[in-house]
């Protein structure tokens, strides 16, 4: 839950070490500012008995009660006790580390997860904002130990738990011996991990003078530096110590910048604030300086023009976003799911979102993954960018050679990179038709005028080759250098349908009469006709399907429609597919035994594809050869088959590759967005040997010449490494299960992160037309009476008011968020990454199940 306030700033003081004057420093930080609270209200003749304006707590606290920060700070901040409210969530009896201390101690009070502790420090936040009542506070979050002190439940350290809250933070650097050291390694962490540094304070030590360095370096870095004078030696009685340190409390508090080793808190205070402002400012200005000056992608600005239609995205963590929307003239308090208790919105500059796009399908691993950003951070220091050709790097070397033991297993000999899923087409375009071209020797081969064989609704990018490759449509009719090249078929597709998981085709192709074993389970429909399967497994059951009537009806619907596209003059260098799922045109999923019959044909069809010149087999011989596996993986056959697994690929929908599903290998695939996690851009082209064959020669001109200057960029490869890693850790047990999916049948059946029991619910409301679950992809297709397709506005308008829905957890387990979701026209769709929490979808699925019922 982001903790933005206006009228509230929340600081959280790290400490780059133990015994750094944390808990010292932070009591002068919290009587200063009370100082500035009581002197403010005196001046406006106001009372200030009773109102607790400075707020300090201390989420977890180790040690004997009367040792404890929440003692101490209550012991020397009484001059202003009526002024600060002070807290602690946790409390353990031994000085240890908190999750060694916590287990020392079982009669006490243990938050479940780390999340729990973290809902706690939100919980009193909003309590604190409640109490102010509009006036102007300030909180101190205190952290326990260093940086990377443990969490209570290992291997997290509080820099990873804490940081969904991204509260600005004061670091404590070191005075000591080896400070510089441990301050600059504290401070390099929090910055890695997404954290704002607001303000660094050091006690001044005459011996090391670690300030002299640290206020240089931290200055240079823009950030707020003041060193203190050290408090008194402790000698005498106890009582004289406390009452040293009592002036030395008092003058720190009222000190500024001051003499060598004489200076005070009362400037960092008021430099707090100011930069609480400026943040706030900051965000309020954004949406109008973005207006004037951004060009969004995909967006028309003619509609997209006001400030309330901008999202400034201050953070994003896991699967969220915390985002600032500027409030319309009559901002309605967005709906609340019944029984939930939660701050006014309008208390609340940022709020969080569920990133229900995955941003644009990139998303995986959840947003500011910690594994993935060291990864960057270690090749980028080794490396930066260095130049490709003709040499190697070790993540490029490995990266390769891993993703020729996985999606490429069996089939893959090379793997090209480039920059984004657009220009790994491209690439995979190249491959295939100079193949094509060789291999049949059409007229022109450099430049020639020949095309791809896909489906209707295919989307491969946005260059103009890649757009090229798919049928015309919203995406690239009005760029003037389109012109479609090839065939497109209809998808049959896959949906439940009144609550049964169905396969119907789709226009504007013309279907023959369905042979009488497939009829009488079929219904006829205006786009051709529709059959119900009992199970979803029996779709997906590939193999099983291969030699059902069915099978051969599709084969001879496919041999037919591009006979008769060659007799039209069409020639074909590639057949290229999104296996499974049509995603960006439309979340179509796609009847797998149809995409296998297509690519059997396809490798059948070298007759067709090869003309009068051809000299091998007849269709119908090769059809069978192709249909027993009587084909080498690595030599392709008809035309090169090339899978577009950028969106799919890599556990999207549960398989690692879609080969596992259509029992067919490609000849060319191509990966991206999940690849590096959503953190960078990567691409990658694997092709077959035979493929890489076709550009050897001892001329240069025969070469790929293709490429970019970040090729295989080190920083990349290595994110990509480490994402394939962490998805090769997991196994998705309890998702699977709800599935009824258990033990070895597990692996080659359908399953998703999405309830059974929702799709066929959504399937059977009069306002849907069909909806499909797969992997962690859920989408609904309404029906609308305007224009469908991606033109439409009706699924814009269901999104947005399901964006006003805040969504509360019943038992704490997960902060308040709404969903921000992307439509395709009339269909939506909501993505989780690969890791989100079961008692997160179940709370979204009865939140668009309810939305869905207003309609």
């Amino acid at each position: 839950m982001p903790l933005l306030f206006p009228n509230f700033r929340i600081h959280q003081v790290f400490g780059a070490n133990t015994d750094v004057g944390k808990t010292l420093l932070t009591t002068a930080l919290v009587r200063a500012t009370a100082s500035k609270y009581a002197l403010s209200a005196k001046g406006k003749g106001k009372e200030v008995e009773d109102q607790k304006s400075v707020f300090y707590l201390k989420p977890v606290s180790t040690g004997p009660d009367e040792e404890s920060d929440v003692s101490y700070l209550q012991r020397h901040t009484k001059p202003y006790s009526h002024l600060i409210d002070t807290h602690n969530l946790y409390q353990y009896r031994e000085p240890m580390s908190p999750h060694l201390a916590a287990k020392l101690a079982p009669d006490l009070p243990f938050p479940k997860t780390n999340d729990e502790l973290v809902r706690g420090i939100e919980n009193y936040a909003t309590d604190c904002v409640k109490r102010l009542d509009g006036r102007e506070g300030a909180l101190f979050v205190e952290t326990a130990g260093g940086v990377h002190s443990p969490a209570l439940h290992p291997p997290h350290t509080q820099s990873t738990f804490l940081r969904s809250l991204r509260l600005p933070s004061i670091l404590i650097a070191s005075p000591h011996l080896g400070g510089i050291s441990t301050t600059l390694s504290s401070y390099e962490s929090l910055i890695m991990r997404g954290y704002s540094i607001s303000a660094v304070l050091c006690l001044y030590d005459s011996y090391y003078r670690n300030d002299d360095f640290l206020e240089g370096y931290f200055k240079d870095r823009g950030v707020g530096y003041w060193t203190i004078k050290p408090p008194p030696k402790k000698y005498g009685t106890l009582a004289e110590d406390a009452l040293r340190l009592s002036q030395w409390y008092s003058e720190v508090e009222s000190l500024g910048v001051g003499e060598q080793g004489e200076g005070g808190v009362k400037d960092a205070t008021e430099w707090l604030d100011i930069e609480h402002s400026n943040r706030i400012k900051e965000l309020n200005g954004m949406p109008d300086r973005t207006l004037k000056s951004v060009w969004w992608p995909f967006t028309q600005h003619g509609i997209i023009n006001k400030k309330e239609d901008v999202m400034v995205v201050d953070s994003a963590f896991g699967d969220n976003f915390d985002a600032y929307y500027t409030k319309p003239p009559s901002a309605v308090t967005p709906a609340v799911d019944e029984g939930a208790v939660i701050p006014k919105e309008e208390e609340s500059l940022l709020n969080s979102y569920f990133d229900g796009s995955a941003s644009w399908f990139t998303q995986s691993h959840g947003h500011a993954n910690e594994e993935l950003t060291l990864a960057a951070a270690t090749a980028a220091g080794r490396y930066g960018h260095v130049l490709f050709p003709s040499g190697t790097h070790e993540p490029a070397l490995k990266l390769a050679e891993k993703l020729k033991q996985t999606v490429g297993k069996g089939w893959a000999e090379r793997v090209f990179y480039s920059d984004n899923g657009s220009t790994g087409i491209e690439v995979a375009l190249k491959m295939a038709l100079r193949a094509a071209g060789r291999r049949y020797g059409y007229d022109g081969e450099m430049g020639g005028d020949y095309g791809v064989i896909g489906f209707r609704g295919g989307y491969h990018g946005d260059t103009i080759g890649s757009m090229d490759a798919s049928e015309q449509s919203t995406f690239n009719k009005a760029v003037d250098w389109y012109k479609g090249r090839g065939h497109w078929f209809s998808p049959p597709m896959v949906q439940f349908i009144n609550g049964k998981p169905t396969v119907s085709t789709t226009g504007p192709d013309e279907w023959e009469v369905l042979p009488d074993s497939v009829a009488s389970k079929a219904e006829i429909i205006s786009d051709g006709w529709r059959v119900s399967f009992d199970d979803l497994q029996d779709i997906y059951s590939v193999q099983d399907r291969l030699s059902t009537p069915l099978a051969d009806y599709y084969r001879s619907h496919i041999r037919s429609n591009l006979e008769k596209a060659v007799k039209e003059g069409k020639k074909f260098g590639a057949l290229i597919l999104e296996p499974t799922c049509l995603g960006a045109g439309g979340m179509v999923f796609v009847d797998p035994l149809f995409q296998n019959c297509l690519i059997q044909v396809v490798r059948a069809s070298s007759d067709l594809f090869g003309g009068k010149s051809w000299k091998g087999k007849k269709y119908k011989e090769d059809l069978e050869e192709v249909r027993n596996g009587w084909r080498e993986k690595r030599k392709w056959r008809g035309i090169p088959v090339i899978y577009d697994e950028v969106f799919s690929g890599l556990h999207r929908f549960g398989y690692l590759s879609a080969a596992s599903i259509l029992k067919e290998t490609p000849d060319i695939a191509v990966y991206a967005k999940i690849l590096t996690g959503g953190l960078l851009p990567l691409s990658t082209t694997l092709a077959s040997t035979s493929i890489f064959n076709t550009f050897l020669s001892n001329k240069k001109i025969d070469a790929l010449l293709h490429g970019h200057s970040y090729t295989a960029n080190p920083i990349g490869c290595s994110v990509a490494l480490k994402s394939i890693e962490i998805l090769e850790k997991q196994n998705w047990e309890k998702e699977k299960k709800m599935w009824n999916l258990e033990g070895n049948n597990s692996t080659i059946k359908r399953w998703s992160f999405w309830n059974p029991n929702l799709i066929k619910n959504l399937s059977e409301m009069k306002i849907v037309k069909g909806c499909m679950a797969m992997g962690t992809v859920l989408a609904i297709e309404l029906k609308v009476n305007e224009q469908s397709g991606y033109s439409s506005n009706f699924g814009l308008e269901f999104l947005n008011n399901l964006k006003k829905r805040i969504i509360i957890s019943p038992n704490n387990s997960f902060s308040p968020f709404q969903i921000h979701g992307r439509p395709l026209g009339n269909v939506i769709y909501i993505m989780t990454s690969s890791f989100t929490k079961p008692e997160i979808l179940r709370a979204m699925e009865k939140t668009i199940l309810d939305e869905l019922k207003k309609i």
